[in-house]
């Protein structure tokens, strides 16, 4: 009786924790999170979207591998994904196609254009994988974004499971004063 005591408590106590920081709470399945963190020129330049699988199988998302150009450094695996807004004209998500350039489909990204061999990544109960990021000069209107990421490399969009972040605003730095 303790341990189930202790073990709610412990529960609610990750899920207040969770909330606070992001603002909302955890379901089971899939969660997305967005961090701001750091890129290899900046420090919190980048919003990364963390995918974890709050489920009791695992779960398997396909990427691309892309080979390193440098001896001894894995090969790197990047999953697609779009980074989209609400176009209120339209009454449709857009998709960003490079810096603040958007095009009038939901998944117009560069993704489709690109060879990819691909790779299955799996995600096991309670661990988390990177799968996306925006980085902040690639949104400089202000508006809000959501990342719309692909769980398969080879498969168009319509006949895959897409899992969205909460939107979120990509914020600009502010100007230090002298």
């Amino acid at each position: 009786m303790i341990s189930v005591v202790l073990g709610l408590l412990a529960l609610g106590l990750a899920e207040m924790s969770h909330h606070r920081k992001f603002g909302h709470f955890v379901g089971y399945g899939l969660h997305t999170d967005v961090i701001l963190g750091n890129s290899d020129i900046g420090s919190n330049d980048t919003y990364i979207a963390k995918l974890t699988n709050f489920a009791a199988k695992p779960f398997d998302i396909e990427g691309c591998v892309f080979p390193s150009d440098v001896v001894g450094v894995p090969d790197s695996v990047l999953y697609r994904w779009d980074v989209q807004k609400w176009d209120p004209s339209s009454r449709q998500w857009i998709s960003l196609r490079g810096a603040d350039t958007w095009v009038q489909k939901p998944f117009g990204g560069y993704w489709s254009e690109e060879p990819c061999r691909s790779v299955i990544t799996q995600i096991r109960p309670f661990q988390s994988q990177t799968v996306a990021w925006v980085y902040k000069d690639w949104v400089t209107t202000g508006d809000p974004v959501r990342m719309a990421i692909h769980t398969s490399a080879t498969l168009p969009p319509e006949g895959q499971q897409i899992v969205y972040t909460d939107t979120f605003i990509v914020k600009r730095p502010t100007a230090k004063s002298n």
